[in-house]
């Protein structure tokens, strides 16, 4: 079944191609990897170490999110990862609601994700679709956790898939937020489709009746002063019921952790977020209130594939190619080179579309080759411009 928001989407495309506009875009921004040393005000435990950043932003034209991984690394322990106080971070579109420093912790049998060498991160872009990919080749289970903005929403979609290595027995999944600003005097509040949590309160969710929570903070709303920090608004997120077996929280004074225990025969986890920077607590209610119930059905099935890489039209990217290398005769290398690209291509896209064990891998090493095909060619068409003049 299609989402609203998918449904809309599409009719919106339709209508701009009748018109003959130009559809609109996510445009997806890989701001790279930076390294510095963790300065004084960092984790204890990570002081002086070298830490890495790496950003992908995904501007839907409606919100910009951005998606950031951050971990520390030991020269004496080359192969762990070492978060401080997180690992997968959204600064953007603010850096305090879904936590930049980390806001999604995925634990298998107890065990973080956070401490596993990233794989990989990448981000790309097709057409009303953007796409923000980290996958983690840990000791238990092959994961990707992707992110999804559609052109003109304001929600970010979000999936843990996971291909086992061993017996999962528990999974768990600790979402963190400072709802509107950083501050510890103001007043934090979390609302459920069926009460209002307050500053203290500890909770076990109603699985039937509570799939969405919306954090806000009633002192310091949007555009609200507290001392040297300025109020941005609240942030929430969504669930389907099913893939759940607890769901506990705690309102603290300052950030908050949510702390979802899932089924841990699930292979598939899915969320919506939502930051509402630049919204006030009462509009946010109303809109969260109005759109949950659709957003929470559609969410089982929201399309996560991306068809970019999967339906990537391999056969008539090799003829393309082949006729730019026939005016170019000399160029065995870059012959030699695609021709490399287009073997690796035909298994990755063999596996990635049966849907198999290595899928994930496959279609992260895909998504590669496809990047690298592509980069190259604007060079190899200028020059066989230059050749033929």
């Amino acid at each position: 079944m299609r989402t609203l928001a998918t449904l809309g989407a599409g009719l919106a495309l339709l209508a701009l191609t009748a018109l003959g506009q130009q559809p609109p875009e996510v445009v997806v921004t890989d701001h790279g990897t930076q390294t510095s040393v963790a300065g004084p005000t960092a984790p204890a435990h990570i002081i002086g170490l070298p830490r890495s950043t790496h950003l992908i932003s995904l501007d839907a034209g409606a919100k910009t999110y951005g998606l950031r991984y951050v971990a520390a690394h030991d020269p004496k322990r080359p192969d762990v990862a070492i978060p401080g106080e997180g690992y997968i971070g959204m600064p953007q579109p603010s850096d305090c609601n879904w936590y930049g420093g980390g806001f999604f912790d995925l634990q298998i049998n107890g065990q973080t994700l956070g401490t596993t060498l990233l794989h990989s991160l990448t981000g790309r872009s097709a057409g009303e679709r953007g796409y923000a990919d980290f996958v983690f080749a840990a000791a238990l289970a092959i994961v990707r956790v992707r992110f999804v903005a559609l052109a003109g929403s304001d929600v970010l979609y979000a999936q843990a898939l996971l291909e086992p290595k061993t017996d999962i027995t528990g999974l768990r999944v600790v979402l963190r937020c400072y709802p509107s600003a950083f501050v510890s005097d103001a007043e934090r509040h979390v609302l459920t489709p069926a009460r209002d949590l307050r500053q203290g309160d500890k909770a076990d969710l109603d699985l039937v009746t509570e799939s969405w929570l919306l954090y806000y903070d009633r002192v310091v709303d949007q555009g609200d002063a507290a001392g040297t920090s300025t109020g941005v608004g609240p942030c929430a997120v969504l669930w389907p019921p099913q893939q759940v077996g607890k769901v506990t929280l705690a309102v603290g004074n300052y950030g908050i952790d949510t702390v979802l225990d899932m089924d841990p025969k699930q292979r598939d986890l899915r969320f919506i977020f939502i930051d509402f920077a630049g919204t006030r607590n009462d509009n946010a209610t109303r809109d969260v209130r109005r759109r949950a119930e659709d957003l929470v059905r559609g969410l089982p099935g929201f399309r996560f594939g991306d068809a970019g890489v999967a339906d990537w039209p391999m056969a008539e990217r090799q003829q393309d190619i082949g006729r730019i290398l026939a005016a170019m005769p000399d160029e065995k290398e870059a012959a030699a080179a695609y021709a490399r690209r287009a073997t690796e291509l035909k298994a990755q896209l063999a596996l990635l579309q049966a849907g198999a064990a290595g899928a994930i891998m496959a279609e992260a090493a895909a998504a590669k080759t496809i990047a690298d095909w592509e980069a190259g060619i604007p060079a190899l068409k200028l020059k066989a411009l230059l050749q033929g003049i």
